[in-house]
């Protein structure tokens, strides 16, 4: 034991502040963090701009937005396309199935009962 570093012992245990990983946990509600208490202190409320935006700048600020955003995705490849067009088509073939067992089962015993 008198081998290991100091960064590997307990000494920063949770609660002490002293841990230099996070715990995971949420900050509890209705408590300030440092950083929230200093940026309600020091923000200003922003000013109003009453300015008329041309409604085609608008639009076109939009899509490039959108396409921006698109470009952001990662898209599947072929073949997990494919694997996932096979687990959904396999998947409405079982319920197909389902449905239209339920379906043939209470006709049979709606005929049974009311023949």
């Amino acid at each position: 034991m008198s081998d290991e570093s100091p960064k590997t012992t307990n000494a920063g245990a949770a609660g002490d502040g002293g841990s230099l990983r996070p715990s995971g946990k949420r900050q509890a509600a209705g408590q300030a963090t440092t950083s929230r208490a200093m940026a309600t202190s020091t923000t200003r409320a922003p000013e109003v701009v009453n300015t008329r935006r041309n409604p085609f700048t608008a639009i076109l600020d939009y899509f490039r937005g959108v396409f921006s955003e698109l470009g952001k995705v990662i898209w599947p490849t072929g073949k997990e396309m494919v694997n996932y067009t096979l687990i959904v088509l396999a998947f409405l073939i079982v319920l197909i199935t389902l449905i239209a067992g339920v379906d043939w089962v209470a006709t049979w015993l709606l005929q049974q009962i009311l023949a």
